[in-house]
């Protein structure tokens, strides 16, 4: 639109309006702009911050992982029948009869007498009982131990163990007092003298004679 004022010079509308609208878009974009890049130099100082805080976090954890090591865990150990140990028992004492006690103190246990085997030892100077057992059979030892208490007084565990290659899996021998067999005494012979024999000789009485009565 063109227009004259009463000097004669002619204005035109449009571009004066154009001209005073335009500045204040470009002023607004700028802001934009600014207010964006702001926002995203924000958000990528955040990330930057939060991952070097998060690698940190990993360090020390990774730190600490390294310096605590783990706790072994422990193995449960196989549990072993009572019915199924291979004991041998030996009598130690000479003391007649005493393995047999042993014997029937571990049957009572629980243990099974068809896996017990009985003998004698080559000295009978043990003095007192001792149990000699395989690996890994602490807890049989201990049981049997317990059950002799009552017949020993002393009881002893060996060491060390038995060869993996054993016949049997726990080996008893009997202590304590050494038997001594009792020697008969001898009595003193009586002898007896024969008594001589009394001989009897008859003897003659003289026959009384009469004399006459007047």
């Amino acid at each position: 639109m063109i227009d004259a004022n009463s000097n004669g010079i002619v204005i035109s509308m449009e571009e004066t309006a154009f001209s005073y609208s335009s500045q204040p878009k470009k002023s607004n974009k700028i802001m934009l702009y600014a207010t964006v890049g702001v926002i995203v130099i924000i958000v990528l100082l955040s990330g930057y911050f939060l991952t070097r805080s998060s690698e940190k976090t990993e360090e020390k954890k990774s730190v600490i992982t390294e310096n605590i090591s783990p706790s072994p865990i422990p193995t449960e150990k196989p549990k072993i029948e009572k019915s199924t140990v291979k004991i041998q028992v030996i009598n130690g004492t000479g003391t007649p009869g005493q393995a047999g006690l042993v014997v029937k103190a571990l049957e009572d246990a629980g243990y099974s007498t068809d896996n017990i085997k009985t003998g004698n030892a080559e000295k009978y100077d043990n003095a007192t009982t001792s149990i000699t057992a395989r690996d890994n059979f602490e807890e049989i030892v201990t049981d049997i131990k317990d059950s002799l208490k009552s017949t020993f007084e002393k009881i002893t565990v060996v060491s060390p163990n038995l060869d993996k290659d054993s016949e049997f899996d726990i080996i008893v021998v009997t202590g304590g007092k050494i038997f001594e067999e009792a020697t008969p005494t001898s009595t003193p012979s009586i002898t007896v003298s024969p008594t001589p024999l009394l001989s009897t000789t008859p003897t003659t009485t003289p026959a009384p004679t009469l004399t006459p009565i007047p």
